[in-house]
């Protein structure tokens, strides 16, 4: 029973094994991710021109849906800018922003992606998260770090300026530090002490939420004129199916797909990301139903669609949280917030919520990592840079693809140049081994014995025709080629390795083969190669196909 559980709805199974040692810094972390998550929220619904109130309907329908099927253990699921100027792109042309049909609409293109994710599910297609490789985490990471920490400059300093008049975000703070609020500014360095000297002399205690109090305190008893969160209309909402028209419904399919390869990829990198840090996994699969039920979630209570958040997700981990229950935490008190607490948030500071999110985010700053990949392989440090130049130049989508596809470049090249070796036997033995690496390998007179280190397919085919070309003399009257390494032939492959035996046909040097797997036979065959081998033409071991072509070396 236990077993059915697991695999239909394997939040509940999970909660059964819950480490009663979490409990602690869990609900801590609840209590600093809903101070960050009742703001953000806000913002993010109003940036995807809906009602602020909507964002805190994303987040409580996101995350119980998510802990029920997500596999990260602190990935929080919920409104994120990105998201959010997208739907307003998308919606913006249907209806009026603010308006009920325009709700209704994004409430119906959440349900959609959420649909859209689950069939990715069902397919199987959580491999595509394989191509999110080391450099490509490295580097994602990286330049979330940057974003993270200079989104946050304007509420830190208390500066309000258009960044789009700017090269960076970071200048446009610079060219306005005159305008900076000093009261801001010293509740946001405040915030940094306190978290990082507690931090240092005193772990257990929970800095961010004793940072966040304290600043309430201060602002309520003071009346000290700073940026505040402020106060919001409250209530809960009624869950349904949104209200659209067919027409309405179908054009909005298409979105729903770009949508879904948005938030799929963010939030499964930010998972991985997180669980990298922490020594856990993430099942790419059980992701896509995780996010796809966090946005039928968010869909159901009328809201817009959500993706795994990266700031909110690392300041959880930084704060202590080790499963879902964190953000189960906060998606109860952001109902409470709804019902009883909304006045609370007139006496938050933005720029303590600021300082907090910048500290999560230099966290992510790991330098060692970039040197790790300096040292191993040239390549995968560029690549991981290209990943922090792309995410930073061209957001996050963006980004990734271009480092993903780069990741593939890379695997093309070098199965376009695989290795490659003439053999010869080792004294005493029917062992076959590379010459260059071996000094007592001795050739066959009379043979080439050649073996190609990779499957043979459009890219590497004529590499391994002119490299048989080039090592035959005059003395070469067959050849043999060790087929251990080829798992397969493409049509290319097969059509040059056609090609290689009309020379040699020309050149009166036969051609056999050793070690071919059995998978291999059936394309062998139907390409009309084995037809043409010479003698047996296929050898179950290389000494079987010298023994059979040539003369052995006398054994030592």
């Amino acid at each position: 029973m236990a077993r059915r559980i697991r695999s239909v709805v394997p939040g509940l199974a999970e909660a059964r094994d819950y480490d009663r040692a979490w409990l602690r810094g869990d609900v801590v972390a609840g209590f600093t991710l809903w101070a960050m998550l009742v703001p953000q929220s806000l913002g993010f619904a109003v940036l995807a021109g809906l009602p602020p109130v909507v964002g805190l309907y994303a987040a409580i329908g996101a995350s119980f849906l998510y802990w029920l099927w997500g596999s990260s253990k602190q990935l929080n699921v919920g409104a994120e800018s990105t998201v959010a100027i997208m739907v307003a792109s998308i919606v913006g042309g249907m209806a009026s922003p603010g308006s009920d049909e325009y709700v209704e609409l994004v409430a119906m293109l959440a349900l959609l992606v959420g649909v859209v994710l689950l069939l990715g599910g069902i397919f199987r297609l959580g491999r595509i998260a394989d191509f999110l490789s080391r450099p490509v985490l490295a580097g994602y990471v990286f330049g979330s770090g940057i974003l993270i920490v200079t989104s946050q400059l304007q509420g830190f300093v208390g500066v309000e300026v258009d960044s789009g008049d700017y090269l960076t975000e970071i200048g446009a703070v610079a060219r306005n530090l005159d305008l900076a609020d000093a009261a801001s500014l010293a509740f946001g360095v405040a915030t940094v002490a306190v978290v990082l000297v507690l931090r240092r002399v005193a772990p257990q205690i929970p800095g961010a939420l004793v940072a966040i109090v304290g600043s309430m305190v201060v602002v309520g008893v003071s009346g000290v004129e700073v940026a505040v969160v402020g106060a919001f209309d409250g209530g809960l909402p009624a869950p349904g199916i949104p209200d659209v028209s067919g027409s309405d419904l179908l054009a909005l399919i298409g979105p729903a797909f770009a949508v879904a390869m948005l938030v799929y990829p963010d939030s499964v990198l930010t998972a991985r990301s997180i669980a990298a840090t922490q020594g856990d996994r993430i099942d790419a699969n059980r992701e896509f139903f995780g996010v796809g039920a966090a946005n039928i979630g968010a869909g159901l209570l009328g809201a817009l669609p959500v993706n795994g958040s990266q700031s909110r997700s690392f300041v959880a981990a930084d704060a202590g949280a080790r499963s879902q229950l964190a953000n189960i935490v906060a998606a109860a008190l952001a109902v409470l917030t709804l019902l009883f607490l909304a006045p609370v948030f007139e006496y938050l500071p933005t720029a303590t919520l600021a300082a907090i999110v910048i500290i999560a985010g230099f966290g992510l700053f790991d330098v060692q990592e970039f040197r790790t990949l300096w040292r191993y392989r040239r390549s995968e440090f560029w690549m991981a840079v290209v990943t922090v130049v792309g995410v930073l130049a061209l957001g996050m989508l963006v980004g990734i693809l271009i480092a993903i596809g780069l990741s593939l470049l890379i695997v093309v090249l070098k199965a376009a140049s695989p290795h490659t070796a003439v053999l010869g036997r080792l004294p005493g033995t029917d062992t076959y081994r590379d010459i260059a690496d071996h000094d007592d390998a001795t050739p066959t007179p009379g043979l080439l014995v050649y073996r190609f280190d990779a499957s043979i397919f459009f890219a590497n085919a004529s590499k391994l025709r002119d490299d048989v070309l080039n090592l035959l003399d005059d003395d070469t009257h067959t050849v043999v080629i060790d087929m251990e390494s080829v798992d397969d032939i493409d049509s290319s492959g097969a059509q040059v390795v056609l090609e290689l035996l009309d020379e040699l046909d020309r050149r009166d040097v036969g051609l056999c083969l050793a070690r071919v797997r059995s998978e291999l036979r059936d394309e062998l065959e139907v390409s009309g190669i084995e037809a043409r081998l010479t003698g047996p033409g296929i050898h179950l071991e290389v000494d079987d196909a010298v023994t059979h072509h040539g003369t052995t070396p006398e054994q030592d």
